[in-house]
């Protein structure tokens, strides 16, 4: 039984638990031949696994949690406004207002005070990089537009897509596109190396190569897949002295043509095991087996998997202190995943143990966020 997403009660879903310094490019990305074992899912097991349907004594999912439904304080959202809109006095003002009364009141908001000041701080960085440095020229790395249209893919965010790539000594540029118009690639992932000192213009190209390959392994489902090649900007010595180890991949299409489309909505619909699900899988609907039918994030869908939580315990506690125990492992999932309290648009759904489960020491909970207002459009899960 799918779950009810908006009343006071919600029913637990079933189951328990590319280089800047000259290097030759690398090949292309490839595809696997064919598709794990574990990917087989064309009928259902002829025993029931250990996700099916719950009995109706199982375990099920009240309310959404406290800190979920707390009023928000309304000086918070004055803060990220005015800090969004660049009204830093204000922004400032109203966020340290917001900060000492949600401390107070236990009102939510934290994180948009914390926001507002960030994007004060921001507006303040670069109001002061024009003053000091002023525009970039035609030959510049750093982030911004060149007077030939191409932006450093260091200013690009997953998602962006792009009608030209090209390499240069200073660095990678594309020009930008909406992902709406017919482009050639997109950025498809970042993500951040580890800390450690810096280990080499060779070496740190290796750790990228690997870290882009890994975050971009999904696109093989694209019914363009075989046409798209990897590319990789990593961090140069200079960025990496400062903090910053971001690796950029980006996915430009070889093939005739343009693509149509952000490279997730190529993705045709695919099934999962719930024991593989990744944080950030965006599932159609609760699957009645142990498969769960995933879709792009961008098309509506029922859940998204925030990740997995182990219960910890000796004797069955009863329904409703598993409940509650799975319903708290999984709000401080979501509170370590979003920095403090989820969005307000989303409720916390989870699928857990029963009686006979937890006596088997399968102890795992599923942990899932879905749409407090009906069906999710989007992805929602940092990740």
């Amino acid at each position: 039984m799918p779950p009810d997403t908006n009343g006071s009660r919600m029913t637990t879903p079933p189951g328990d638990g590319s280089a800047s310094d000259g290097a030759e490019p690398a090949p292309a990305w490839t595809p696997p031949d064919s598709a794990p074992p574990s990917a087989d899912v064309s009928a259902p097991p002829t025993q029931a696994p250990p996700w099916t349907t719950p009995p109706s004594a199982g375990p099920s999912m009240s309310g959404p949690p406290v800190g979920v439904r707390r009023r928000t304080n309304r000086f918070a959202i004055v803060a990220i406004v005015t800090g969004v809109l660049g009204l830093v006095l204000f922004a400032v003002g109203f966020a340290v207002a917001a900060l000492v009364q949600t401390g107070r009141r236990g009102e939510k908001g934290r994180g948009l005070a914390i926001g507002g000041l960030a994007a004060s701080l921001v507006w303040v960085a670069a109001i002061a990089a024009v003053v000091t440095v002023g525009p970039l020229s035609s030959g510049s790395s750093g982030p911004g537009v060149r007077a030939d249209g191409r932006v450093a893919v260091t200013a690009m965010r997953p998602g962006d897509c792009f009608s030209e790539l090209v390499e240069t000594p200073d660095g990678m540029f594309a020009k930008p596109l909406p992902c709406t118009t017919p482009h050639r690639g997109e950025l498809s992932a970042s993500t951040e190396l580890s800390d450690v000192p810096y280990p080499g213009v060779r070496e740190a190209r290796d750790r990228a190569w690997t870290a882009c390959r890994e975050r971009t392994e999904f696109l093989e489902r694209s019914r363009y897949g075989e046409d798209l090649e990897l590319h990789v900007a990593p961090p140069d010595e200079d960025a990496w002295k400062t903090g910053d180890r971001t690796v950029r991949c980006l996915m430009r299409y070889t093939g005739s043509g343009l693509l149509p489309s952000a490279l997730d909505q190529t993705i045709e619909t695919r099934t999962q095991y719930t024991s593989q699900l990744s944080p950030g899988d965006c599932i159609k609907e609760w699957g009645e087996y142990d498969d769960q039918p995933l879709i792009p994030c961008t098309k509506e869908h029922e859940y998204e998997m925030l990740g997995f939580s182990t219960l910890h315990g000796g004797e069955y506690p009863g329904d409703d202190k598993l409940e509650q125990k799975a319903l708290d492992a999984c709000t401080d999932l979501a509170r370590e995943v979003w920095g403090g309290d989820p969005p307000s648009d989303i409720d916390i759904a989870f699928a857990g143990p029963d009686r006979f489960r937890w006596e088997q020491q399968m102890r795992t909970v599923v942990c899932l966020v879905t749409g407090r207002d009906g069906p999710l459009k989007r992805s929602v899960v940092p990740h």
